[in-house]
């Protein structure tokens, strides 16, 4: 075993094909434990080559826990990690710790190679396997691709196993974290595991306010007033409730902007489709930009740029635009339905919760963050989120966990 500041890590999940929550997190972990020190490595069982290269991390050390003659089939890839979980030794042979982001087959993975070599291992869950715990109708929004289809109607036909592995590779962890209070609660339900809450990291150097030069051309550009959201473009996260909330607010504003910004995964095609129809059937197409993936600089701006950012997503576990946006100064409007943006957005900070899914209410609350002095409250939210969700604070409870393993 090697000195704790330099021991060695391997981070686990199950795919890199896209940069959501959790991939960005498991990035900025390896930038950070680098930093710290730690030589460490994230691995995935099927990874989009294309994708890392647009990685600006120098540290983003990417492989897959598989060896490259295994078959490509991402889906394969993934469902074979957990019958071939002790193949992934020869890959993970010198990690003497493993974070293994769940759910997936990270904690499986990690209890196998506790089994197997003695290596202990961390359990980071930002929420609880979809095909098991999400209501049905969510579910059928979640099966939006082939693989995640095929995840399903495998899962169901094996779910007494499958949940099995799923919580056995939970449970035998060393240590369990998550990303916010709302998923730990989950946790201790489903699993009777006592979770400790780390949130994802925000680089506040990153999100900040920006001069009012530097976004007066996008200004121009969008009109005034404006509503903000970002995110993948997939049914599950309600961009579509997001519109209809919009029919009330143009009844005020009627030049209001709906900007959005998000990637459109494969299989989520026709989901855009529905939404122009949407927003054509309820007379706001006008109103609705889709600007399409966004680099990080590009991001940033729109964030600084908008007058409110609104965050349509029922009962997320954590949900990181409302914070990015706070950082940059900009008030978010989210559900009042107990889930993590309740926790990250605290109305004292001039935030603002709506009556769940009460699209009047949500509209109405919009409307109020237009009549905010951004310039006077942008200060306040940036150090909210600073002393909150910053990087120090995730790389602290981060490292005390690694440490107290050995």
């Amino acid at each position: 075993m090697k000195g704790a500041d330099r021991l060695p890590i391997g981070i686990l999940y199950s795919h890199f094909t896209e940069r959501g929550g959790a991939e960005n997190v498991i990035l900025k972990q390896v930038d950070m434990l680098h930093h710290k020190g730690y030589d460490v490595k994230c691995y995935f069982a099927f990874v989009d080559k294309a994708l890392v290269k647009t990685a600006s991390n120098p540290h983003c050390y990417v492989d897959e826990y598989f060896g490259s003659s295994l078959i490509r089939s991402k889906t394969l890839r993934i469902l074979l990690s957990l019958p071939l979980a002790a193949v992934t030794m020869k890959k993970l042979a010198e990690a003497d710790a493993l974070i293994c982001h769940g759910y997936g087959p990270g904690p499986w993975i990690g209890y196998v190679q506790k089994k197997l070599r003695g290596v202990k291992y961390i359990s980071y869950i930002h929420f609880l396997p979809r095909m098991f715990y999400l209501r049905p109708e969510e579910k059928r929004l979640w099966r939006f691709d082939s693989t995640r289809n095929t995840v399903y109607l495998l899962g169901k036909a094996a779910e007494p196993l499958v949940k099995k592995i799923d919580q056995v590779g939970v449970k035998n962890s060393d240590a369990v974290l998550t990303n916010s209070s709302f998923t730990r609660r989950r946790i201790k339900e489903v699993y009777d595991v006592d979770a400790k809450v780390c949130y994802p990291p925000v680089d506040t150097d990153t999100f900040r306010k920006l001069d009012e030069k530097e976004i007066q051309p996008l200004r121009q550009e969008l009109g005034w007033p404006i509503i903000f959201s970002s995110g993948r473009i997939v049914a599950v996260k309600h961009w579509d409730w997001l519109i209809r909330a919009l029919v009330h607010v143009k009844k005020t504003f009627p030049s209001v902007t709906l900007a959005i910004s998000g990637e459109v995964p494969r299989g989520s095609e026709a989901y855009v489709n529905e939404l122009s129809a949407l927003a054509s059937d309820l007379d706001v197409k006008e109103n609705v930009k889709f600007l399409g993936f966004k680099p990080m600089e590009e991001l940033v701006k729109l964030y600084n740029v908008a007058d409110v950012y609104a965050y349509p997503t029922p009962m997320e576990d954590f949900g990181l635009g409302p914070v990015e946006a706070m950082a940059c100064g900009t008030p978010a409007v989210v559900w009042d339905d107990g889930g993590g943006p309740c926790e990250t957005t605290a109305p004292g900070f001039q935030s603002f919760r709506a009556r769940p899914y009460d699209f009047e209410d949500f509209a109405e609350k919009t409307v109020k963050a237009f009549d905010l002095e951004k310039d006077s409250i942008g200060n306040s939210l940036h150090a909210y989120v600073e002393n909150r969700f910053s990087a120090e604070n995730h790389m602290k409870i981060l490292n005390a966990a690694l440490r107290n393993m050995y």
